[in-house]
């Protein structure tokens, strides 16, 4: 409901990240990864396309190995085999590792699909 108001309507006022970040799980995060090996291409503002591992993924971001440089805060889109660029920005950053937040939360059809197809499988020894 709105504040002051007894009309017994919910109005949602939060984007889709603000509502991300009011749900952390146990450890940090807003939402589960899933690892994932997939080849990717990323690309920063003014900058040509460059290859990427993506080792983990959920709705709100995703993990990647890279040899290029990139700055915490920078702007980049990911593009996945078959879809749309992904715009993302770039959290932190171990060595050639980074961890990136979608500007806007995967449509969990998207994630799904993404998932399917690219989700680590363990093998047996």
């Amino acid at each position: 409901m709105l504040p002051g108001s007894n009309t017994g309507i919910w109005v949602n006022t939060m984007s889709p990240n603000e509502a991300l970040a009011r749900n952390w799980n146990h450890d940090g995060r807003r939402t589960e990864r899933l690892g994932v090996q997939m080849k990717a291409a990323l690309r920063s503002a003014g900058a040509i396309k460059f290859d990427v591992d993506v080792r983990d993924m959920s709705v709100a971001g995703f993990r990647f190995d890279t040899v290029y440089t990139l700055k915490v805060g920078a702007r980049v889109w990911l593009t996945v085999p078959g879809l749309q660029a992904l715009e993302s920005k770039v959290m932190w950053c171990e060595g050639f590792h980074y961890g990136c937040a979608f500007v806007a939360p995967l449509h969990t059809a998207v994630f799904d699909r993404i998932v399917s197809q690219f989700r680590k499988r363990h093998v047996a020894r």
